[in-house]
């Protein structure tokens, strides 16, 4: 919400359409994106497009959890599972 409040804020011919940015803490969401989106249509467009991007980048560098490991580590692991891993009587 706060990003489309600067964006209005930056274009002075979409502030007309708004009431008084005091009021601004009682606006409806949904009436605030029509607004913008019917008198700048591509510039939103461009906005939401930006926020996805960045959005998917974050969830693309949260996601990746694998970490390298060292090869002799590697190797006592799969030794150390697989020793476990037998019954001996």
């Amino acid at each position: 919400m706060e990003d489309f409040e600067d964006y209005a804020k930056k274009k002075p011919h979409l502030l007309k359409w708004l009431p008084n940015e005091k009021d601004w803490n009682h606006i409806d969401k949904k009436w605030l994106c029509d607004v913008l989106f019917t008198k700048d249509s591509q510039g939103v467009s461009d906005m939401i497009s930006t926020a996805i991007r960045e959005r998917k980048k974050k969830m693309e560098q949260s996601q990746n959890l694998l970490v390298e490991m060292k090869p002799e580590f590697e190797a006592a692991l799969k030794k150390c599972i697989s020793f476990s891993s037998k019954l001996y009587i």
